[in-house]
């Protein structure tokens, strides 16, 4: 029989459907000839019930959702790398939503998760949902799935709920130090637009850092735009052709350092002959090929192993406190 469902097993063996459904998850009372002539149906067929039908009749499911806005971004990959390091030790099934940046992505994919009926979510917000109405849309969201939510690298704020995040802000401030330490005045910075969290954080860092060692900050090496490898190739390019451009430059998140070294090749120039550059994030193919490119590391695998730990503790005792784990970054000087 194909595409067998629980009534056609009922039918065959002539029960209900909640005996059939007693078989399956051992439970009840059921006579010893009843669930031998069920179980020789279930075995004929090969049948298996889908998950989805199981989580619907059990109200809850093994699996938790993990959203993440670049899937295809390395750091969310050694992200997703520690979170299965843990759920597989814990028997928990993973369901991966990508929402490329978009709020209406998040919100679809957390909806998909709510009729998946998810145990709890990790999750990475596209965006800062900085407005009233995006919050309010988003937390009552929140409330009507009753499940536990980790927030992951950026932190937009909502109360009660747990997170787990990187000292993005000592990070950056680390690493224009070590620039000034060794004699640069002039240090431009590539970020993202100031309307999202990590962007702010990772500025403050650079600009207080600036500040701290009597240097006035620039304008004009500031260059803002997103955290895509073709955005920061067009503000690298802005920044190098400048006529008094900067002696150094960081760049903030791994794909904007590719789109500057990129446009650096381009020149015929390099680091740290020609301009020196700390970057957020390790590029995995630089230590490959043996560029030696500075970078501020922040382990995401890490990351993935506390929120998943952290969502497990919090399905474990619901009426806790808040929580939250900051990470410290660590600053990787390879030639300056």
């Amino acid at each position: 029989m194909s595409n067998l469902t629980i009534m056609d097993i009922a039918r065959e063996a002539g029960v209900s459907k909640a005996t059939v459904s007693r078989v399956m998850n051992n439970s009840g009372s059921v006579s010893p000839k009843t669930r031998e002539r069920v179980l020789d149906i279930i075995a004929a067929n090969k049948y298996s019930p889908s998950a989805t039908a199981r989580n619907l009749s059990r109200g809850t499911s093994s699996a938790i959702g993990f959203v993440v806005p670049e899937i295809d971004n390395p750091f969310f990959g050694e992200m997703l790398r520690g979170v299965t390091e843990i759920t597989d030790k814990n028997n928990l099934t993973l369901i991966c939503y990508n929402t490329d940046d978009s709020a209406e992505k998040d919100y679809r994919a957390l909806e998909l998760l709510k009729e998946n009926r998810v145990r709890g979510i990790l999750y990475t917000p596209a965006v800062d949902y900085s407005s009233r109405t995006e919050r309010k849309r988003l937390t009552k969201l929140f409330q009507k799935m009753e499940v536990p939510v980790i927030f992951m690298d950026r932190n937009i704020g909502l109360p009660n709920v747990d997170g787990v995040y990187f000292n993005d802000y000592q990070g950056m401030y680390d690493a224009t130090e070590a620039l000034i330490q060794k004699g640069h005045r002039d240090i431009g910075i590539i970020n993202g637009t100031l309307d999202r969290v990590l962007a702010r954080n990772r500025q403050r860092g650079y600009l207080d850092a600036l500040e701290s060692y009597g240097i006035v900050a620039n304008e004009e090496h500031m260059f803002f735009g997103n955290y895509r490898a073709t955005k920061g190739y067009e503000l690298a390019k802005e920044l190098l052709s400048l006529e008094n451009r900067p002696t150094a430059v960081l760049t903030c998140n791994n794909r904007t350092s590719l789109g500057f070294l990129k446009a650096l090749h381009e020149r015929g120039e390099s680091v740290p002959e020609d301009i020196a550059c700390i970057g957020l994030d390790r590029i995995e193919v630089l230590d490959v090929i043996g560029n030696p490119f500075n970078f501020i590391d922040r382990d995401a695998r890490k990351m993935g192993q506390e929120a998943v730990e952290l969502l497990i503790s919090r399905m474990a005792f619901p009426d806790r406190p808040k929580m939250e784990v900051i990470l410290d970054t660590r600053l990787v000087i390879k030639q300056l």
